[in-house]
């Protein structure tokens, strides 16, 4: 596709992404409202698991179903997402009992059980969005990139409205139900969503066998990315878990430490993720052709460029609203005037984000996964060590989640560009032989 075609992509995309977070946001304010910080909290800890059932899935797949597709001859071009399809049956097949066994455990060892009902609804998602990963891979791969977006559109769509509408039906229900009910929504919002992308893909998926041979090379390229999403997320709820415990320790009570995780992580990040919105949709669209362009070291470099003199801009432009909006944030959307400090303390996290989100997809494109990998995990491991030793201090609390944040961000960007320029030269001295 053309320059013009990606530069279309990727607004388009930039669009739907802007439209998704913003009923997203709008989402969690009513939730915020609704149900209060602590139910907001109980729902962030069951997230957290959802998060890290689904991962095996939806992390590594469709950057491994993208950059083969692409790269695949014209009547190959099925074949990676049917050797895709097998590995998300199989590994349902093994994740679903699972998280239903060990659901009740689980509830157990975070130290509130009532996420349990929110664990049960989480369940089916995995089978669910494990072929909208395989599936919007492919469509990535081939360039359909509105198929995917569309998708997500309606899924979320769907789910503002079946939140709001059990919310209202059920308003009734006990803490634990009431945390539920967002999941319970996100379930039948997957489900829409991938009903729609079936329909617009029609591609019979029954016939995987064919597309035996494809399987390894699947895996290995999704493994890497897979483990290190899988242990960041593991790391992520291991986190969710630790910080009401070391504001408990640093003199909180259980409850305000609860409700302090719910500020963080339900009211904070979603803002600080703005970026995202468009870095999101200028990696999808730049991966495919990233990917073909291997062998031209004049347009690789022109594209990895242009990434950055996109992505730079827009992540510090979100920084400067981020921090200018923070009291309207804090007063205005959340109604929780103590937000407006640590909006601001927060706002550089929003560039370091996208940067790091690009620099991910980047290295993913060029099949550097397994050496992204090593310093993720070593860097995920050094943040949690951070914020530990932060949180429990009085003075800062969860402004030494934001600084332990900040630190694995900047060491995250340095290792992705240390693994760029090391694959240059390895290039480079092949070339010269």
């Amino acid at each position: 596709m053309k320059a013009t075609g990606a530069k279309k992509q990727t607004l388009f995309l930039t669009g739907v992404n802007a439209t998704v977070r913003a009923l997203g946001l709008l989402l969690r304010v009513i939730l915020s409202r609704f149900l209060g910080a602590e139910i907001m909290g109980i729902s962030e800890l069951a997230q957290s698991v959802h998060m890290l059932a689904i991962t095996p899935l939806t992390s590594g797949m469709p950057m491994a179903i993208s950059r083969m597709t692409a790269r695949a001859r014209e009547t190959d071009k099925q074949k990676p997402l049917l050797a895709g399809i097998w590995l998300v049956r199989a590994a349902s097949a093994m994740l679903i009992p699972a998280l239903l066994l060990l659901s009740p455990l689980l509830a157990r060892w975070m130290g509130d059980t009532r996420v349990l009902p929110s664990l049960w609804f989480s369940a089916p998602c995995i089978l669910v969005l494990g072929y909208s990963a395989a599936l919007n891979g492919y469509c990535y791969g081939m360039e359909w990139s509105k198929i995917p977006a569309l998708s997500e559109l309606i899924e979320q769509v769907s789910r503002l409205l079946f939140t709001l509408m059990l919310l209202a039906m059920l308003e009734r229900l006990t803490a634990p139900w009431l945390a539920a009910v967002p999941v319970a929504a996100t379930m039948v919002a997957e489900v829409i969503g991938l009903a729609f992308v079936l329909h617009a893909v029609r591609i019979p998926l029954y016939d995987t066998a064919s597309a035996a041979r494809w399987r390894p090379s699947i895996f290995r390229l999704a493994a890497p990315a897979t483990v290190t999403r899988l242990v960041q997320t593991l790391l992520r709820s291991l986190t969710a878990i630790l910080i009401p415990l070391k504001l408990q320790q640093s003199g909180l009570s259980a409850a305000e430490s609860t409700a302090r995780l719910g500020m963080f992580n339900g009211m904070v990040m979603p803002i600080l993720m703005l970026p995202c919105v468009f870095t999101s949709a200028l990696s999808m669209v730049a991966m495919p052709r990233i990917a073909k362009a291997e062998e031209t070291p004049a347009e690789l470099r022109r594209l990895i460029l242009l990434c950055f003199a996109s992505c730079a801009p827009m992540g510090l432009l979100c920084t400067g609203v981020v921090y200018a909006s923070a009291p309207l944030l804090a007063n205005r959307v959340y109604r929780l005037a103590e937000l407006a400090e640590l909006f601001r303390f927060s706002a550089p996290l929003t560039l370091l984000l996208a940067l790091g989100h690009l620099t991910g997809g980047i290295t993913a494109s060029l099949g550097q996964q397994k050496r992204s990998m090593y310093g993720a995990l070593a860097v995920s491991l050094l943040t949690l060590a951070l914020t530990c030793r932060l949180t429990v201090q009085p003075g800062l609390r969860l402004y030494g989640v934001i600084l332990a944040q900040a630190a694995g961000e900047v060491l995250h960007i340095g290792w992705n560009l240390g693994v760029l320029f090391l694959w240059r030269h390895e290039r480079r001295s092949l070339q010269t032989r």
